[in-house]
């Protein structure tokens, strides 16, 4: 049974893996729905994720808000596409 992640009250929302396989490489997606990669194999994707978590965690207010914008655009355009 799942439990409720830091700061979540109430029902759990349904989630999803966030690795993709495509054509013999490994992605991750952002919740932005943008994929990063490619990557070697789902452990360096993993690795990959951990590493972008990291800079969401620390990276200063005035980085993430320009990040966030490119994410977004990035996220879009792959959906376009």
């Amino acid at each position: 049974m799942a439990d409720n992640r830091a700061g979540e009250i109430g029902t759990i929302p349904g989630r999803s893996s966030r690795f993709l396989n495509r054509r013999a490489v490994w992605f991750f997606q952002t919740r932005e729905g943008a994929e990063i990669g490619p990557f070697s194999d789902q452990a360096e994707a993993s690795r990959g994720l951990d590493d972008f978590l990291d800079f969401l965690a620390l990276a200063d207010p005035k980085t993430l808000s320009s990040f966030y914008r490119s994410l977004n655009e990035v996220a879009a355009s792959q959906m376009a596409s």
